[in-house]
């Protein structure tokens, strides 16, 4: 929000307010900053039109942000924001018509809103029962300091706020709620585009009853949703139904994430980031908590965030139309690392980076490069060598280790040693797309000449793609898929991974996985269509069968 409005031309304080509003529907998350955005919103449309704002004038605003904070919860509960928001604003009620000295009318405010605080553990048994007041009521806290240290002329109290990160772990020491009436898994928010977007009753309306904390803020060309629901996909669907497109924010899985909270500090704990290429399922990746770096999909002058913004179907489905141009890939941006190392850094002061081989994307050393300038926690940035499942597996495994309270560079040390242990065999229906995108390394010539024959590659050590084999027909192709893996998979193990990813056969990859199953016994199976950047390149009818051997 502050990033909005530095270097305004137009200083008027409805223009601010505005500027301000908009940001902060699209930066808002949680539950506590989904209601303060709507603050936002309410207290812009309180300012429209005014150019200056006088005591009275900042009065009737805040009043209208308040009102409009109770009108985007749909269950208002006491003891949390709106309570401090909505008891600090009544003392400007109380207190505009005596004084016209700005400075003043703050600290009065603050006053108030600090009391507010002190009594919210009265209002709401969790808070009492885990000795803490609310934590969305100490952010507005937090907002009123600056807002009066401003008009005295001080810097921010953050001393104040660094000290509160000291304190035992509130969130860890509350119960969740699991299995009773009332609770939902999964933290949702979702942004719906439009020009204008849906009115809010008709999104409020597409989605009650899917769960709760329901949350709906618009803006002038998109709407955010926040809610507490089991059911992530359907509520993603009605919202689709309602409007424009939908881009899901986010998915976390409260549950697991309270258990985390249970199981390590902040300070120990090791956050993953991965990008889009891991092809690990939803599920996976909400369970463990892993931040996704999207690779980016281009067809023609159109960018695409991968499993953002396009789904493996949608293209596919476009990929086989001969009216499109060819996609092409990019690896993410420098923002969009940057984006996704602070979400994870908001869960722990270590983070550990596996990404797709450098030896076939870009994306490791934008990583690295991210890595070297980001301030706000230590970032180590890994080559996987890998990519799809390969890459997936090891996340996933690094995650477990994480959850031991192994440190990164145990993690990292151990994903060596399983490196050794791992591999993958791959093979694509059409050589065209491998062909075009210039991937084919150490495999070129050996695919020159294949004519009908289907090509079996993998990767060698440093993730370049190489031959290993190949067959004539499906039946062969798949029989000898399984004979090079009895030779490949550690017969002396004590966990063993296996999975399927395919582009657009998913018939196939399961009756594959059925095979994997009661030839090798794996502990675990995972099937996934393959990501969109990848798709790209290997086109339809691809497969590639991974494993992961402790």
């Amino acid at each position: 929000m502050a990033d909005a409005v530095d270097g305004l031309q137009d200083p008027s304080a409805s223009r601010v307010a505005s500027r301000l509003a908009d940001a902060g529907v699209l930066a808002a998350r949680g539950n506590s900053g989904m209601m303060m955005s709507h603050f936002f919103l309410g207290f812009a449309e309180g300012l429209d039109g005014q150019d200056r704002a006088m005591p009275r004038d900042l009065a009737v605003a805040m009043l209208r942000a308040s009102d409009s904070l109770y009108q985007a919860v749909e269950q208002p509960i006491e003891g949390t924001i709106l309570t401090v928001v909505r008891e600090s604003i009544e003392e400007v009620e109380r207190r505009w018509q005596t004084t016209d000295d700005l400075g003043a009318l703050a600290r009065h405010m603050l006053a108030a809103a600090r009391e507010s605080l002190e009594r919210t553990p009265d209002l709401l048994p969790t808070l009492r029962d885990a000795n803490v007041v609310d934590a969305g009521g100490l952010g507005f806290v937090r907002f009123l300091e600056g807002v009066v240290g401003l008009t005295n002329g001080e810097s921010l109290p953050t001393a104040d706020i660094t000290a509160d990160l000291q304190l035992p772990d509130a969130v860890a020491a509350a119960r969740f709620p699991e299995g009773e009436d009332g609770s939902f898994r999964y933290c949702t928010e979702f942004i719906v585009h439009g020009s204008p977007p849906p009115e809010r009753l008709q999104l409020t309306q597409a989605i009650t009853g899917l769960g709760n904390s329901l949350i709906v803020t618009r803006g002038h060309s998109v709407a955010k949703v926040h809610i507490h629901t089991d059911e992530p996909a359907r509520v993603e669907q009605a919202l689709s139904d309602v409007g424009g497109p939908v881009d899901r924010v986010k998915i976390e899985d409260m549950r697991a994430q309270h258990r985390q909270r249970q199981r390590a500090t902040r300070a120990a704990r090791v956050a993953l980031v991965t990008d889009s290429t891991c092809d690990l399922p939803a599920d996976k990746l909400i369970e463990h908590d892993i931040t996704v770096v999207p690779l980016t999909v281009l067809f023609g002058d159109q960018a695409l965030l991968d499993q953002v913004e396009i789904s493996h179907e949608e293209l596919v489905e476009r990929l086989e139309d001969p009216g499109e141009p060819q996609p092409t890939t990019s690896q993410p941006s420098p923002a969009e690392f940057d984006r996704c190392f602070k979400r994870a850094a908001e869960h722990s002061d270590h983070l550990l980076g596996l990404f797709v081989a450098g030896s076939l994307s870009g994306t490791l050393g934008q990583a690295q490069a991210a890595a070297s300038r980001f301030r706000h926690a230590s970032v180590r940035a890994e080559d996987s060598r890998s990519a799809s499942l390969g890459l997936g597996f090891q996340v996933l495994r690094a995650a477990e280790l994480a959850r031991e309270g192994r440190s990164v560079d145990e993690i990292a040390a151990e994903l060596e040693r399983i490196r050794a242990n791992s591999g993958l065999l791959l093979t694509v229906d059409t050589l065209k797309y491998l062909k075009r995108s210039g991937r084919l390394g150490k495999a070129k010539a050996f695919l020159g000449g294949l004519l009908d024959l289907k090509p079996i590659l993998s990767v060698d050590a440093d993730g370049v793609l190489i031959p290993v084999d190949r067959a004539r027909g499906r039946a062969a192709l798949q029989g000898r898929v399984i004979d090079l893996l009895r030779e490949m998979v550690p017969a002396e193990r004590t966990k063993l991974r296996m999975g399927v990813a395919h582009v657009a056969c998913r018939g196939l990859a399961d009756e594959l996985a059925r095979v994997l199953e009661g030839e090798f016994r794996p502990d675990e199976t995972v099937v996934s269509p393959a990501a969109g950047v990848l798709a790209a390149h290997l086109g339809p009818g691809a497969w590639g069968v991974f494993y992961q051997a402790e």
